[in-house]
């Protein structure tokens, strides 16, 4: 046993490519240092939703997470985070934020660990180009020391494709139905990726004549929880963040760009006028959901579009608001997408010229240039295996539409980066396939 594992490691030292994969790791941890300090130095750990992960852990605490309610601000925070991150930060010395950071540096080496190790199983061999990519994608670094879920799900969402690069066998899919159960559970916006999964796994089963009753965990857990929150405040629903987002972010991004920014404040007043007139959080609930659902029906067609283009558009955000965390504290209002869905292109571009940190806007240029050379690369490769793609390719380019698509117009490089590791080594191993075969054709 001891000369197999002396081997091993004298493999992993001696092997050409596994020495390049130890110089990189190290090379890019040393680069989460590096912003593990600028961290540090900023002094500020926290976004606003960090604040709702400490009041949900409050609540966990006190017990008082399972009592029950029909007041609308209690029912609101009561249900608006899941358990999962929450119950961290009860672990013992967690309370302290750079207990958590340090603790989520050691994931964010992880998630180094993995998208090299993802990226040479799929055959890569620059890890240099890789590198190159990884850091002009500042995100990866930026939201590992902030105290949200994102460096946790780029973790399962990395695990989650080292299990589908191979064939499935029973194990496998156990473990991606408790991956994406714990992705439901950090990230609400992936809660209805559980009926998804079922459609999915239902058609691979169908092909393959197979079964497992494991792709019911995700789904059963799921309606379980947003029973259990009907048991609460008497509305049945998976977080009290989705009617709010709909009117608050969606709706009101829509209104400012499509009429005025006044005209939407008043629209988003009334309807809360009308709300708080109510008497209990499942009315009031239902209130929102139905004038969310009344305005997108009146304005199916330009909404939808709104949608979309607010999606694609974050997809491809460099990320100005991540750069800014390390300088100042948070602004709701002093984003460029958020100026951009508001006031329009022109008038964003002009006062982003009178900007204050004008240094950053033109970091931001070759980081938006990446960006866009990352999208390319990846609907090249796609386009060229499109006759190739299975049922596990196609899971993930799935997962990552749904991830995109279900921002909509919110979407932004924050939302972006947990899928940034799988993007980046499809973008790399686009560029070697590229670039061997135009070798070939010279020879």
């Amino acid at each position: 046993m001891k000369t197999l594992k002396k081997t091993r490691l004298t493999t992993f030292f001696n092997n050409p490519a596994e020495s390049e994969f130890k110089k990189y790791f190290l090379l890019l941890s040393f680069f989460m240092l590096v912003f593990l300090g600028l961290r540090i130095a900023q002094g500020d750990f926290r976004l606003p939703d960090s604040d709702d992960y400490f009041a949900t852990a409050e609540l966990l605490k006190s017990g008082e997470y399972f009592s029950s309610t029909s007041d609308f601000v209690k029912g609101t925070l009561l249900t608006k985070r899941p358990f999962l991150y929450p119950l961290l930060i009860l672990f013992p010395g967690f309370s302290n934020d750079l207990v958590i950071i340090l603790l989520q540096t050691l994931v964010g080496f992880f998630n180094i660990y993995l998208i090299l190790r993802l990226f040479q199983k799929l055959g890569g061999k620059s890890f240099r180009l890789l590198s190159i990519f990884i850091l002009l994608t500042p995100s990866i670094f930026i939201y590992t020391h902030l105290i949200m879920t994102e460096v946790l799900v780029m973790t399962l969402l990395l695990l989650l494709a080292l299990l589908l690069i191979a064939p499935l066998n029973a194990k496998k899919m156990l473990l991606i139905q408790l991956i994406l159960t714990a992705l439901i559970f950090l990230k609400p916006a992936f809660y209805l990726f559980s009926f998804v999964n079922i459609l999915l796994f239902g058609f691979y089963f169908i092909k393959t004549r197979t079964f497992s009753f494991s792709v019911l965990i995700p789904l059963l857990f799921t309606i379980g929880y947003m029973g259990f929150n009907k048991e609460r405040t008497g509305y049945f629903h998976f977080s009290s963040m989705q009617n709010i987002n709909l009117i608050d972010y969606n709706l009101y991004l829509f209104k400012a760009q499509k009429e005025s920014t006044e005209v939407a404040n008043s629209w988003k007043e009334s309807i809360y006028v009308e709300a708080e007139k109510l008497p209990n959080f499942k009315e009031w609930s239902e209130f929102l959901a139905l004038e969310g659902k009344k305005t997108i029906k009146e304005n199916l067609v330009s909404y939808t579009a709104f949608h979309l283009y607010g999606a694609i558009r974050g997809a491809i955000d460099p990320g100005r608001f991540d750069l800014m965390t390390l300088i100042e504290k948070y602004d709701t209002n002093s984003g460029f997408l958020n100026m951009l869905s508001t006031a329009g292109l022109k008038t964003t571009v002009t006062n982003f010229l009178d900007y204050k940190y004008f240094w950053i806007i033109l970091i931001l240029i070759p980081l938006f240039l990446i960006a866009l050379l990352k999208w390319t690369l990846i609907f090249k490769l796609l386009w060229k295996k499109r006759k190739e793609i299975n049922f596990r390719n196609s899971y993930i380019i799935l997962f990552i539409a749904y991830a995109i698509l279900i921002t909509g117009p919110v979407n932004a490089s924050r939302y972006m980066m947990p899928l940034q590791g799988i993007l980046i080594v499809i973008a790399v191993i686009s560029w070697e396939n590229f670039r061997a075969k135009k070798s070939s054709t010279i020879k």
